[in-house]
């Protein structure tokens, strides 16, 4: 055997401990790229509402770059996260 475990004196939930290491990493070799903290795509209405702007106006902001968007096929996507750090941006510009 490749690797062998001999459980001994274990508990219930150390032997649920063991098997989430295990499935953990046995995921992260798998699927390298994928972690726990999963991108948020949100759609260009989706985006505007957040911001409380319409759809001309992001349309603006992102044609000026104060908004990052990604194209895919024919559509517009913004990252949540990249919505919120320039938000963030926007109002220490004000200030």
């Amino acid at each position: 055997m490749k690797n062998s475990i001999l459980l001994e004196n274990i508990d219930s939930e150390g032997l649920k401990s063991l098997i989430r290491e295990i499935i953990r990493e046995e995921r992260e070799s798998i699927y390298p790229h994928k972690s726990d903290n999963k991108e948020v795509y949100l759609t260009r209405r989706e985006t505007a509402n957040k911001l409380h702007v319409s759809l001309v106006t992001l349309n603006a902001w992102s044609k000026t770059g104060r908004l990052k968007g990604y194209r895919v096929g024919g559509r517009v996507l913004y990252l949540e996260s990249e919505i919120k750090d320039s938000l963030k941006q926007m109002i220490t510009r004000i200030k």
